[in-house]
């Protein structure tokens, strides 16, 4: 059996064993109504109790399918509808209610991956237009413990950790399903294997502290490649296909991020706003954009192995917070986010990139679970890949014009159809798919703008 099938094996036997132990624990029936189909919470209801029998013994179990279908009925390398689908179960416990253990949390994630990518295989651009995209698979995401003290204002958090979980979270920007508005871009295309973005996520730990009712920090410190190793050619979700083929004796990378809110609390009379500052570092190595070891343009043919540079360093901010709340609500109104990210030109691909939005929820009048939202992101490849682009034509080795940047424009309706079905239609524009370049079987034209038009549902199980 492979390592990773039998890791994923072990975490859902604990959980069936969990759920067989506390079914067992009590057979009384639930306090809770029986509710309609439509009225439910959840799909699939409270399993006879099951559910409000786990979660009084701090055991919640939590599941969700996602499927959509979608295409570029314009632009991109070839126009294609494709179908995709992810099925993601989460457990999580609190550990002092479930065994005594005071301070402690336990969470595993798993995913189910279906489907064909439209982006990496018909579009051709760098930023996937779906946040559930990846290469079919069935893979552990996440698998941590957690130790809380001083009343919760600390925490350690250690095990296999997505770092797209921990850092870099706007809450305004998941209204969207366009991949930029979560794990970023410029993050993805210039760490190693993309760094710890869905679908893959590295092993570390993660220190909380809620210094004030406003101010918190928080550090990391993770397994600097989510999937070392040359198998598999250039695809890090292939060469980590089960979640965890992973390995400790790699370069690490630090992150940190210092949080000022204001207004979080329920019922606070202000409009909520956060402000996160924060960065990483890398202590690998990075490859130069533009020239090889001995100072010659890689553009050239007489060029050798690309330069390697100690070390790879990233700042960013994020604004998110509420413009306008409707009179009378709790959470009505109007949002908005702003994402900024700064890297070394010389050494990243994509080293500027920002994403804006907006999101209003209770667009209409008895929809207050319905969201309607806008979302911008932009991308701006290096000048020092652009130079080799000049230098490869100046040197006839290619003719592609200068890589310059890449943008997408989204525009979405959560409909909440039930409390358990959300119906997402979808409407996106990609500009300059790639950075600018060229088809795979023309290379002296470009890759067309896309437009991408898809329709999501979401259950909740």
């Amino acid at each position: 059996m492979k390592t990773g099938n039998f890791a994923i094996g072990v975490a859902v036997a604990a959980g069936l064993c969990l759920t067989f132990t506390a079914s067992r624990a009590e057979e009384a029936e639930t306090a809770e109504a029986v509710k309609g189909l439509w009225e439910r919470d959840t799909l699939t209801g409270d399993w006879g109790g099951l559910r409000t029998h786990l979660a009084e013994r701090g055991v919640k179990v939590n599941a969700a399918y996602t499927a959509e279908m979608l295409g570029n009925p314009s632009g991109g390398i070839k126009r294609r509808a494709v179908g995709n689908a992810l099925l993601q179960v989460d457990v999580d416990a609190d550990l002092e209610q479930a065994v005594g253990w005071k301070g402690g949390a336990f969470h595993v994630t798993g995913l189910h991956v279906q489907g064909r990518q439209l982006s990496a295989n018909f579009i051709g651009n760098l930023i996937p237009v779906r946040d559930i995209e990846a290469a079919p698979s069935t893979r552990l995401f996440s698998l941590w413990l957690q130790q809380s003290v001083l009343d919760d204002k600390v925490s350690l958090r250690f095990g296999q950790l997505p770092m797209q979980e921990e850092f870099f979270n706007s809450v305004v920007a998941t209204n969207l399903v366009n991949s930029a508005f979560g794990w970023p871009p410029s993050f993805a295309a210039n760490l190693p294997s993309g760094g710890g973005g869905y679908p893959l996520s590295n092993l570390g730990t993660r220190l909380k502290v809620q210094a004030t009712e406003e101010l918190a920090v928080q550090a990391g410190l993770f397994t600097g490649n989510v999937a070392p190793g040359t198998n598999a050619g250039n695809d890090a979700q292939k060469r980590n296909r089960s979640g965890v083929d992973y390995t400790v004796d790699g370069a690490p990378m630090w992150m940190f991020e210092t949080q000022y809110g204001l207004n979080q609390a329920k019922g606070a009379a202000g409009l909520p706003t956060m402000f996160k500052l924060g960065g990483w570092y890398y202590g690998g190595r990075a490859t130069d954009q533009r020239y090889d070891d001995s100072g010659v343009s890689l553009g050239s043919s007489a060029a050798g192995s690309a330069r390697n540079h100690r070390g790879n360093w990233a700042v960013y901010g994020i604004y998110d917070g509420m413009l306008y709340k409707e009179a009378g609500s709790e959470d009505l109104g109007l949002s908005a986010f702003l994402r900024v990210t700064a890297l070394p030109e010389d050494r990243n691909q994509m080293p500027f990139y920002f994403d804006t939005g907006l999101a209003y929820k209770g667009p209409l009048e008895g929809r207050d679970d319905d969201v309607a939202a806008i979302g911008f992101a932009f991308g701006r490849m290096s000048p020092a890949l652009a130079a080799r682009d000049s230098d490869a034509r100046r040197f006839g080795t290619a003719t592609a014009p200068d890589h310059d940047y890449e943008a997408a424009i989204e525009l979405s309706y959560r409909y909440q159809a039930t409390p358990w079905l959300t119906i997402v239609p979808d409407l996106q524009y990609v500009v300059h798919p790639g950075g600018t370049t060229t088809l795979p079987e023309n290379s002296s034209k470009t890759i067309p703008d896309a437009t991408v038009v898809g329709l999501r549902t979401v259950f909740k199980l």
